[in-house]
């Protein structure tokens, strides 16, 4: 199980050492701001990579209407 907490800077080295000594816990690392960590979204780029799925042609109007929907 995984979970991402939001700690202040002026309290990381704290929570690291807190962590660190809960028996439970395996790892912890801090995550970049700019990170994807969500899976379903991984594993859409990694098809697209691998050329597992293709995008869908769409108009810049066609997706405003999406988006709108």
């Amino acid at each position: 199980m995984k979970y991402i907490l939001e700690i202040p800077e002026n309290k990381i080295a704290f929570a690291e050492e807190f962590f660190k000594a809960i028996s439970f816990i395996k790892k912890i690392r801090a995550i970049p701001s700019n990170e994807i960590t969500n899976t379903s979204i991984l594993k859409s780029i990694e098809d697209y990579e691998s050329k597992k799925t293709t995008p869908t042609p769409m108009s810049l109007q066609e997706l405003k209407e999406m988006i709108n929907a």
